[in-house]
């Protein structure tokens, strides 16, 4: 499983070092840096899971930095922990788009659960896109089964109707050209089935999509 990257945030040289011990210890791939520029900074050649933020910091502040994170890396969830919190401070950061807001001097426990449950939420909001774009997959490869089933069917239906009309006996090359038509209509049909037997296997990774129907082509093709 991939290990979780986490960015400490802090002026303070041994809050970073106390957060970054507690953080390695649960299992968790953690660098520090001493203040907001260096951060962002670092954002350009690598890309974090969480941030965990001082609020007050020498130059850039905590609130300027989680503006520059939410443009850089929507993704990227933010953990407000400070010594210096009031409920103007608290309002702002949420509104922001802060996931959480801690005050010094912050109890570890409560610290490793606050961020385990940030990470589960980044999780579930992954596995939501994920199920969403299938969603989309899925209605997709039923609707173009359909439209482009149907016109083959009738394609199929006037070949054959050709290749049983009296006034086309003895017409050898006419005949290998319908042939060589059917044989193409019927690959084309071959690739709309393996689609829709792709997005079903898709489909039966998520219960929240069983209920959407796959059209078998393959079913109709005996039927010409």
């Amino acid at each position: 499983m991939e290990k979780k990257q986490i960015l400490v945030v802090d002026d303070e040289e041994i809050v970073r070092y106390s957060l970054v011990n507690i953080l390695r210890h649960h299992g968790y791939e953690v660098d520090d840096v001493p203040s907001a520029e260096k951060a962002l900074e670092v954002f350009r050649e690598k890309k974090y899971h969480l941030v965990l933020t001082d609020l007050v910091l020498e130059g850039m502040g905590g609130l300027d930095l989680l503006e520059n994170i939410k443009v850089i890396s929507p993704k990227t969830l933010v953990i407000v922990i400070t010594g210096y919190g009031s409920i103007k401070t608290a309002v702002s950061a949420l509104r922001l788009g802060v996931y959480d807001y801690l005050l010094k001097p912050c109890d570890e426990d409560e610290l490793i659960i606050r961020i385990r449950r940030a990470l589960e939420m980044q999780n579930y909001g992954q596995e939501q896109k994920r199920i969403q774009e299938v969603s989309t997959i899925t209605k997709t490869t039923v609707t173009l089964s359909d439209r482009i089933n149907t016109p083959l069917n009738i394609i199929l239906g006037n070949i054959e109707m050709l290749q049983i009309s009296s006034e086309l006996e003895g017409k050898d090359k006419v005949h290998k050209t319908l042939k060589i038509m059917e044989e193409q209509i019927f690959k084309i049909k071959d690739v709309m089935d393996k689609l829709a037997r792709l997005t079903t296997a898709e489909t039966r990774k998520y219960t929240a999509l069983r209920d959407y129907e796959i059209i078998d082509l393959t079913t109709q093709k005996s039927n010409g």
